[in-house]
């Protein structure tokens, strides 16, 4: 199976092949649509709340504004947004039926705090939010299944540790795509005791990913049959780039 349909088995990642078609306005949408694909300009959010049946979002170039009017959306499963300029989310906490959440390029959120006011979420993942540091907030999070936490193409992610996340009951699978840890690097997560698959960057040395697999012996990790191939997590990298 293939990373990205990992990612939609785990639901940190949507279905783009399925979803509808893009528009940049909500006028003309019907208020029984339950999916939309949208990207605001200048206003053409407004409106947005009234999609009370919605429960796949997936938005693009979300305002404060905008995040306002999507927290409205009661009856939410799946949210999506993509290059966010807010920097407050604390208003997600009223979409009590939220359970997939994702956000890309949101480089003014300043911390994970806010998401201790989504109990019940069930797959999580972020992409370079380049003030985040602290994953502690997301060790509230007892129903999660998935979490992901990631740079971009250009940027490294930077947290403090893996640790918050290690001791959540019920995780399956974790997503680290160029994200290092300034402490503990992958030592944490020997005591992840659900997890069964792991996406995580090149940064660590070849025994601390033969002591993970020693810990978790049925955990999946792509770099582990690299490793049984090539010898080394170098070797392995290099067989990648050519």
């Amino acid at each position: 199976m293939s990373g990205s349909d990992r990612r939609l088995q785990y639901e940190v990642d949507v279905d783009w092949a399925n979803l509808p078609a893009h528009t940049n306005t909500v006028e003309g949408i019907p208020d029984s649509a339950v999916s939309l694909r949208f990207r605001r300009e200048k206003n053409s959010h407004r409106g947005i709340s009234r999609l009370k049946a919605l429960r796949q979002l997936v938005a693009f170039c979300v305002n404060q504004e905008c995040l306002e009017e999507i927290a409205e959306l009661s009856r939410i499963e799946t949210l999506y947004i993509c290059q966010t300029t807010a920097d407050n989310l604390e208003c997600l906490a009223r979409c009590r039926s939220l359970r997939h959440l994702i956000i890309e390029h949101g480089t003014r959120i300043p911390s994970l705090e806010w998401v201790t006011g989504l109990p019940l979420l069930e797959s999580l993942r972020f992409q370079h939010l380049k003030l985040v540091r602290d994953l502690s907030p997301v060790g509230s999070l007892r129903s999660l299944r998935a979490f992901g936490c990631e740079g971009s193409t250009w940027a490294t992610q930077r947290v403090d540790s893996f640790e918050p996340v290690s001791h959540l009951p019920y995780v399956n699978a974790l997503f680290f795509t160029n994200c290092h840890p300034k402490t503990d690097g992958l030592r944490p997560l020997h005591m992840a005791k659900d997890l069964r698959y792991l996406e995580v960057a090149a940064f660590f040395p070849d025994e601390d990913f033969l002591a993970l697999r020693r810990a978790r012996p049925g955990l999946e990790c792509p770099w582990f049959d690299l490793i049984d191939k090539h010898g080394t997590i170098k070797a392995a990298v290099k067989s990648l780039a050519e």
